[in-house]
């Protein structure tokens, strides 16, 4: 696919190049300051676009002109408490892009990748989100609402929504790789997967106990989930996490 990457200098978005171009994907970059792209970055890039990720019609030019199938959006950074910040303009932005593009040219929607938190995945106390119990980056919330908005034939989107990424080396691995990192972890859409009732039992305070004793084991390795995302991609449009929340847990914890 031709995918078009917002926030390629970011911690994400600087190792879901690498991955994409693994998995046999072009990728058009769309960054504010293209100076900050490393070489290895430029010289594998399709394509690198100067512009901001709050300007839609740029976003939307870029998407016609590259003609781009799907997009992923790791630019923007969310707060951890409040709700000040461009992440929701961002959200909007691209989401935006990307559904006037399609009305443009016609055609399927594009395939659409959100950053997002693992806050606004469902709790073991439904109708609640784990965001209830730990009120921390609401923001999220915020974007999930947005972006339910949104007709399913017009975006075809997927919110990933992990809890804490932590990177395996401190630097960037430009070099041609498998891509098998996805195979280490599992995947639920809506609910975090493998979630265990530990302490749910406790009277009145069981699920806030329950919700602050599971997060900590949902810590991910980011190289495994850059590479979930590209290797969806292969999907497309009949990916089973189109139009969902995902959460992913390492399979090492999750057995």
């Amino acid at each position: 696919m031709r995918v078009l990457l917002l926030g390629a200098t970011g911690n994400v978005g600087s190792r879901l190049l690498p991955s994409l171009i693994a998995h046999g994907h072009e990728v058009i970059v769309f960054v504010r300051n293209t100076s900050k792209l490393p070489t290895e970055a430029t010289s594998c890039a399709t394509a690198i676009v100067s512009g901001s990720a709050t300007d839609s019609d740029r976003i939307k030019e870029t998407i016609l002109s590259n003609h781009c199938d799907a997009i992923i959006n790791a630019a923007g950074v969310a707060p951890m408490l409040g709700q000040k910040g461009e992440l929701p303009a961002i959200f909007k932005a691209v989401s935006r892009a990307a559904v006037e593009a399609r009305r443009e040219r016609g055609g399927p929607a594009l395939r659409c990748w959100f950053l997002s938190g693992f806050g606004i995945m469902e709790s073991p106390k439904k109708p609640h989100m784990l965001i209830d119990y730990v009120p921390i980056f609401t923001i999220h919330r915020q974007n999930l609402a947005y972006i339910r908005s949104v007709p399913s034939e017009e975006l075809a989107w997927s919110l990933f929504c992990a809890n804490q990424m932590d990177p395996r080396s401190p630097t960037v691995n430009y070099s041609p790789k498998p891509g098998v990192e996805a195979d280490n972890l599992v995947a639920g859409v809506e609910s975090p997967p493998a979630w265990s009732k530990t302490l749910q039992w406790v009277p009145l305070v069981g699920t806030y106990l329950n919700v602050l004793m599971q997060m900590q084991h949902y810590f991910t390795p980011l190289e495994d989930c850059v590479d979930f995302i590209a290797s969806d991609l292969a999907a497309g449009l009949d990916s089973e996490y189109v139009g969902h929340r995902v959460g992913v847990k390492s399979k090492s914890k999750a057995a």
